[in-house]
Parts: structure tokens; C-alpha cells; sequence
């Protein structure tokens, strides 16, 4: 029994180094994935963010439709994960002054903010994700909202999404839940001003005008995961995930905005891989240490800009603590989940610099669930 099982593990541990090889043989061909020199993800939960956004080993529940849609595999049987309400946000810090002063997110109202600021670099976000979880399948309603932006005094270069749809992931288990594989589909409605614009042109646009700068469609995408789990100490798991597969692609549409025209740029796909271990220290106390290499597809993009560390110690499946480095910024943060709703919340930091240039713009997260 005991050879039968080494021989299982053996087995899927090297058809997981054959897919790595092939990643890395097909990355050349993989198309960037860069936005105002940051490396854009659709959606990054706060428990992802506080360990470093280095989850691709380890995602569970509605995460997993958007970190590694194999994880949904790990769901334990006969529970469910329903959250009825969920509600996330974060901000850059230097961008709490200009929303206070405008007391508004809309970026429509900060465009004179920006222009007496230039030189810093913008951010805030805000999702609503409802979600159901059972073993092997999780759907999730999108709701979100991502501004970004860089102003030089005179003109401002800005990446303004407003995406709504739905995601689904499906997961199963093999050979003794060893291996275990998913697929993310997802159905996006995406309005997006993306580009450089004057504000001279910015100051003459009003309410009713604005939208005409977006450009809006539609899409299908998918995302394949696959996790490989050893039985053996501490539970070494490898992860990999190929996001966005081949493209997604958008379709020109008028269903939010009457004034859009064109079509928003396709996400572009990416492909992470992670190691993660798992100590316990008691019944009552468990760990996770993970280490991730994002954007295979990217390998001239400099080293740190791949390189994402977590940790997160579990108290009895209640209070979260995380911690790690996000492109090599520390990152921090904390959960309470109980039954009726969670709470997180997080500090991190992501590199805006171009090229080989290094700078760091630091945020805050937070999210909040009714859920049972």
C-alpha cells in the first residue's frame, strides 16, 4: 500500500513538472500584461493581498474562482460557503487626501485634484463579489470598480475600469487528492477609459458628456488550475494557474454605457506557479508559508516583480493573521470569521515603477461579509 502510494506520487509529481516546462517553453509567446507600469489582476481578495498576494497555492472558497480554480476542490464535504453580502474595497494612502477633499470616488471629480498633484500615482477600488461554494463548484456575481492613475500637470494617463458579470469554477480530485484540477469561466460586461487624455479636454466634459470617453464590451474568458499535494509532512502543495487563457477578447457593446464607443483592450493572459508548506504547531494553531512566481509569460520583467511571500497563521478557523512580501514590499493584515460574517483587513504595497525603475505605491484593504 505504502509503495503504491509513493509510486501515485511520483507519478503527479513529475506530470506537474512537464506542465511547468511546457509553461516555460510557451511563455515567449504569451502576450504582457502591463497598465501604467502595474501588473494589473481583475480581482485580489485581502487575504491574498496581506500574504503577499503568493495564494495560488492555497485558495479556497469563492477565492479560488480567481486565484486557482482547482482549489475549489479543497472545499471540505457537505459545507457550504455562502456569502450574501460581500463588500470590498482599498485605497492608495496617497490618495485618501484627494477622495477627502472631493468626498467622492468618481474619478470626474478628481481630474483638477490630479492636475495640482502631479507626479502621484492614483489608486482605489471597490468590488461586491456575493458567492456560493460547495466541494467542486463556486459561482460568484462581479461587481467592481478600479481606478488608476498618473497625472504630469497636463495631460493624465489613466486606466478607469467598471466591470460587472459572473464566474464560475468547477474542481476535481485524483489519485487520492493528490492532484487535483479546475477551470474558471467567467462572463464580463466591461466599461473602461484607458489612455492619456488632456485635462484641458477633461475640464470641458460634464456629467452627462464623460461617458462618451469609454469604450465598452463583452467577454468570455477562462482560467486552468491545477494543484499537486504530497502526502507527506507539513502537506508541500505546488500550484499553477493559467489565467485568462489564450485572451479574453472583448466584444463591442452599448449595455451600460449608450455613449461607449470601441472596445476595451483584452485582458492578457499570465501564468503563476507556487510552493507552499503547511506547519501546525497545535490542534488549535496551523500555519501556511507559500513562495510564488507570477507572470511566467514576462521573462525579461525584473526579478522582484515575480517574486511574491506569504505566511498566515490560522487560530481555530476564526482569527487570520498574514503576512509577506508583495514584488519584495511587506505586506500585514488580519481576519475574523465567524459564522454571520467576516472581517479583513490589510496593508500592502505594489511596484508602479517602469522598467527597472522601483516605486512603491502603498495601500489599504478591507472586506466585509454577512455570510453563513
Amino acid at each position: 500500500m505504502k509503495q503504491s502510494m509513493t509510486n501515485s506520487t511520483n507519478y503527479y509529481f513529475f506530470l506537474f513538472l512537464k506542465v511547468y516546462a511546457l509553461t516555460l517553453l510557451l511563455s515567449p509567446f504569451v502576450q504582457s500584461a502591463f497598465s501604467l507600469n502595474e501588473l494589473v489582476e481583475m480581482y485580489q481578495s485581502p487575504q491574498g493581498l496581506g500574504m503577499g498576494n503568493a495564494l495560488t497555492a492555497d485558495a479556497t472558497g469563492y477565492q479560488a474562482i480567481f486565484y486557482n480554480p482547482a482549489g475549489v476542490a479543497n472545499q471540505p464535504k457537505r459545507k457550504w460557503e455562502v456569502n450574501l453580502l460581500d463588500l470590498q474595497g482599498g485605497l492608495a494612502l496617497n490618495s485618501v487626501s484627494h477622495v477627502w477633499t472631493n468626498q467622492s470616488f468618481g474619478p470626474d471629480r478628481m481630474w483638477g485634484e490630479l492636475k495640482h498633484h502631479p507626479g502621484n500615482y492614483q489608486f482605489l477600488n471597490a468590488a461586491s463579489l456575493p458567492s456560493v461554494t460547495v466541494r467542486g463548484l463556486s459561482i460568484s456575481l462581479i461587481g467592481s470598480y478600479r481606478f488608476a492613475a498618473l497625472s504630469d500637470g497636463s495631460t493624465i494617463d489613466t486606466d478607469l475600469s467598471k466591470d460587472v458579470g459572473v464566474a464560475f469554477a468547477v474542481g476535481r480530485s485524483f489519485g487520492g487528492n493528490i492532484l487535483k484540477l479546475g477551470l474558471t469561466t467567467k462572463a464580463l460586461i466591461r466599461n473602461q477609459m484607458k489612455g492619456q487624455f488632456s485635462h484641458d479636454t477633461l475640464a470641458g466634459l460634464n456629467d452627462s458628456s464623460f461617458p462618451s470617453l469609454f469604450k465598452e464590451g463583452w467577454a468570455v474568458g477562462f482560467d486552468l488550475g491545477m494543484l499537486v499535494t504530497l502526502p507527506e509532512k507539513f502537506l508541500p502543495t505546488l500550484g499553477i494557474v493559467w489565467k485568462d487563457a489564450f485572451g479574453t477578447h472583448f466584444k463591442s457593446s452599448n449595455i451600460l454605457n449608450s455613449q461607449a464607443t470601441g472596445k476595451p483592450d483584452p485582458i492578457n493572459q499570465s501564468v503563476n506557479a507556487a510552493l507552499s508548506i503547511h506547519p501546525i504547531f497545535s490542534p488549535r494553531l496551523k500555519s501556511t508559508i507559500a513562495l510564488e512566481y507570477k507572470h511566467l509569460e514576462l521573462p525579461h520583467l525584473q526579478f522582484r516583480k515575480h517574486l511574491h511571500v506569504g505566511f498566515q497563521l490560522e487560530h481555530i478557523k476564526e482569527v487570520y493573521f498574514w503576512a509577506g512580501l508583495y514584488q519584495l514590499y511587506p505586506t500585514a493584515g488580519f481576519g475574523y470569521r465567524v459564522k454571520g460574517g467576516n472581517l479583513e483587513l490589510v496593508t500592502y504595497a505594489v511596484d508602479v515603477g517602469d522598467g527597472n525603475e522601483n516605486q512603491e505605491n502603498r495601500r489599504f484593504s478591507f472586506r466585509y461579509t454577512i455570510s453563513f
